[in-house]
């Protein structure tokens, strides 16, 4: 499992720098109760590996996950760290929505925090709101790739601590691994569109 994993985290990088997206939502369809299945939880990001880098064929080329479901939307947030009706804007109630219509994900990468570091901005909320995802996950192996959203000065210090709080994560919950998406563009700066949070083509 653990190398299977790994070799999709590779896949799910890849396809996220091959895009750029200012878009607005996908959740690919599924059958419910087939596995071993893989779901990628995003924002608009991930809404864009799929629309422009097709990155659900990429994955199911591999051959490794009978299920493979994408779901990424526009300004999602990890969750709500006070009550909110939205569903489909929570990584939260957007996870639980897929078990409830069936989807029994062996493995979850998360690619969320962005929209939040946008708008929150203690660390007790990072950690509020991260504990709350990973705990409705539960015990299921969990990749996240940290936030690299440098838009003003005042939230690229709030991606950073936001990742802090990831790495610190790590310590109580074994199941979780990050894939460091903020060193990876911190090397490659022309990735970057105009707005810097997205990508180029």
């Amino acid at each position: 499992m653990k190398h299977r994993f790994k070799k999709v985290r590779r896949l799910v990088v890849g396809a996220v720098a091959l895009c750029v997206v200012v878009g607005a939502g996908i959740s690919t369809p599924f059958t419910p109760n087939t596995g071993p299945s893989l779901l990628i939880l995003g924002d608009s990001i991930t809404w864009g590996t799929e629309y422009f880098a097709k990155s659900l064929k990429l994955i199911q080329a591999d051959g490794q996950w009978k299920t493979v479901v994408i779901d990424g939307q526009y300004s999602r947030r990890v969750a709500f760290p006070t009550p909110n009706a939205s569903t489909k804007f929570s990584g939260v109630k957007t996870f639980k929505k897929l078990s409830d219509s069936g989807l029994r994900a062996d493995a979850v990468i998360v690619a969320l925090g962005s929209n939040d570091v946008a708008l929150e901005t203690e660390e007790k909320v990072y950690e509020l709101i991260i504990r709350d995802l990973l705990t409705t996950i539960g015990d299921k192996p969990v990749t996240w790739l940290t936030v690299n959203r440098r838009d003003t000065p005042a939230i690229a210090k709030r991606s950073v601590l936001f990742n802090q709080v990831l790495t610190r994560m790590t310590r109580e919950y074994p199941n979780l691994v990050l894939e460091d998406w903020y060193s990876s563009i911190a090397k490659r700066s022309k990735w970057m569109a105009f707005d810097k949070i997205h990508l180029t083509p």
